[in-house]
């Protein structure tokens, strides 16, 4: 079933991503890429590890110190090539090129080739000549095909793909922006009528505080577990969800999963722990995170557990 599919996705005129990755895009528009990018703090750097179907895999940390840069203990974000160039354009990002498709066919390329270094072998047309395995444990003879111009259709003219050199990274406009965004978002009642008042004496520390607690409070009261907290408690839940969707860990859990523990790592841990001096448009910034987050732990009850 298309549905079991591991990067089934079913949104927009959008199918399915064809990777098994922990992550991937919670939808599609520069919006909703900016504010997945703004998940973390400010300062992160987000760095390429993966490019399927003109979407990249993203990690924040610098993958070549990594064992494992896919282990979905780590955390990583998932972006279309679309939505990266639009920020790009916008101001909201450093770290990206647009590129052509040609232009972005050939650098794949020429990255493959690199990799094989000594062992790299080309035919007469330099195409990379690879060997497989078939079905009976021979060696099979194929070929990497170098991407072919065509002067007709003018491939340097549409820069639709994105290249990441380095690093991506917010800007000042960019998190203006996320700024802007959270005020078009209404808090869901339950937690407006628990920080509103702590808005309205300017202690905007404590309203975070206390709204990173309330996501914490309700999945520790729906799975009856007082004594588990953090990370583990996020785990157990998404564990029961998983249990709960005939053992599948969708496309739809791994986005939420990421959800959930970027809001317990950057948010819920900071402030438990802190004092933090913040401004209004800071915290309410942090609030629509936290509500939208509460809004998805509301739909995955009742889309995956029996009412209790």
């Amino acid at each position: 079933m298309l549905d079991k599919f591991p990067g089934f996705l079913g949104y927009g005129e959008i199918i399915a991503i064809h990777a098994n990755w922990p992550i991937y895009p919670t939808g599609i528009g520069w919006k909703m890429a900016l504010k997945t990018i703004g998940n973390f703090p400010k300062e992160t750097i987000f760095y390429e590890i993966d490019d399927i179907d003109r979407c990249k895999l993203l990690i924040n940390q610098e993958p070549n110190k990594l064992s494992n840069p896919y282990d979905s203990n780590h955390y990583h974000i998932a972006l279309w090539h679309d939505d990266l160039i639009e920020l790009k354009d916008k101001g909201f990002i450093d770290g990206v090129i647009d590129k052509s498709e040609y232009e972005f066919e050939m650098i794949r390329f020429e990255n493959f080739k690199r990799e094989f270094g000594d062992r790299l072998k080309l035919d007469e047309d330099g195409n990379i000549i690879l060997y497989i395995k078939d079905d009976n444990g021979k060696l099979r003879e194929t070929k990497y095909h170098k991407p072919e111009f065509d002067e007709d259709e003018e491939d340097f003219v549409f820069k639709n793909c994105a290249v990441i050199p380095n690093g991506v990274s917010l800007t000042e406009s960019g998190i203006k922006e996320l700024y802007n965004i959270s005020k078009e978002i209404n808090l869901i009642e339950e937690l407006n009528a628990l920080t509103k008042p702590f808005i309205e004496i300017k202690r905007f520390d404590t309203a975070v505080r206390d709204a990173s607690l309330l996501v914490e409070t309700k999945i520790k009261e729906f799975h009856k577990q007082p004594n588990l907290f953090g990370q583990k408690l996020v785990e157990l839940h998404i564990f029961e969800v998983i249990r709960n969707n005939e053992n599948y860990n969708s496309a739809a859990i791994k986005c939420y999963r990421g959800e959930l523990r970027t809001i317990f790592k950057f948010i819920r841990n900071d402030f438990a722990h802190n004092f933090r001096v913040l401004s209004e448009e800071q915290c309410k910034l942090i609030l629509s995170r936290i509500s939208d987050t509460l809004s998805e732990f509301n739909e995955v009850i009742n889309a995956y557990f029996e009412k209790k």
